[in-house]
């Protein structure tokens, strides 16, 4: 029962905002990550999505590739992923604004995440859907892992296909 609330809210989220999307335009791309993004939770088992042994993650945001010319690299920022995996954060995204973002973060095992959300800062809406696959590697010390995330072209709001590293802590 626990999984299912925040697939909810999730969902409430999603809706809301595709019904106001498909208004404005035809993407098949968004159509595409959008129905991933909802039945994501009937794809996966609850038993693939592994629980973690720590309570809550502390994460800083460092820098970003693109595979286009023009964004900005430098992509200082913080979240927290709390016990339940819902995850805050805030940083400077690629097109040098500032970005807000909430979501849900799966688990698929002790490596892989797929975090999603709604995030501000980018021209084409006030709020974007956020859909951010990403590997931790082993600890690089003994407090800190390094996260790599990969953020797809999302035509009309991410222009390129970005990886976007990030380095954290559990508590």
């Amino acid at each position: 029962m626990d999984f299912l609330t925040p697939n909810i809210f999730v969902f409430k989220i999603y809706a809301n905002y595709f019904f106001t999307y498909i208004r404005k335009s035809s993407d098949v791309i968004f159509y595409f990550f959008f129905f991933v993004t909802l039945f994501f939770p009937a794809i996966v088992s609850a038993e693939e999505l592994q629980p973690r042994d720590e309570n809550i993650v502390i994460g800083l945001h460092l820098g970003s590739l693109h595979s286009a010319t023009g964004f900005n690299d430098f992509n200082p920022g913080a979240y927290i992923e709390f016990e339940n995996h819902i995850t805050l954060g805030h940083y400077y995204n690629s097109n040098y604004r500032e970005s807000s973002y909430a979501g849900y973060t799966y688990p698929y095992d002790s490596n892989i995440e797929l975090t999603l959300g709604l995030i501000t800062g980018y021209p084409l809406f006030k709020y974007t859907p956020l859909i951010v696959p990403s590997y931790k590697f082993p600890k690089l010390i003994q407090s800190a892992t390094l996260r790599l995330a990969f953020i797809p072209r999302f035509f009309g709001v991410v222009q390129a296909n970005v990886l976007h590293v990030m380095v954290e802590s559990s508590f």
